[in-house]
């Protein structure tokens, strides 16, 4: 598998490193951390990942659904929401943006991994 280049958009600095180490352990790339929703947009333009997983609460202005549509008017780059609670209507306003999919917090290894896999074999070489 051709290693990924991922963006990780996540408030919590102990969950962004723990997910940064799953990626590393999976043979991929943290392309950038980030925890908030503005400099995402300014890594995501720098970096250009290959996947972006992404907190839905957020520090500063833009939470991670403002985000992402941002990301996804300029870009195919799937977008992958990380969230341990979500309610119905933000599931609802998430899905809007057209992420790739949802992800339940902590992130389980073995699923990120599946997740990876699918990633992979829809994106264009």
């Amino acid at each position: 598998m051709i290693p990924a280049r991922v963006m990780i958009v996540e408030d919590e600095v102990i969950t962004a490193m723990a997910t940064g180490a799953m990626l590393k352990r999976l043979g991929h790339v943290v392309a950038a951390s980030v925890t908030s929703g503005e400099a995402a947009l300014e890594a995501f333009r720098r970096q250009h990942p290959d996947l972006v997983l992404m907190d839905i609460r957020l520090d500063g202005e833009l939470d991670g659904i403002e985000t992402a549509r941002a990301i996804r008017s300029q870009s195919q780059v799937p977008v992958v929401f990380v969230s341990a609670y979500v309610d119905d209507q933000t599931r609802s306003r998430a899905a809007e943006t057209g992420p790739f999919a949802f992800m339940p917090k902590p992130l389980d290894e073995y699923e990120l991994h599946a997740l990876l896999a699918k990633v992979l074999g829809v994106r264009p070489s």
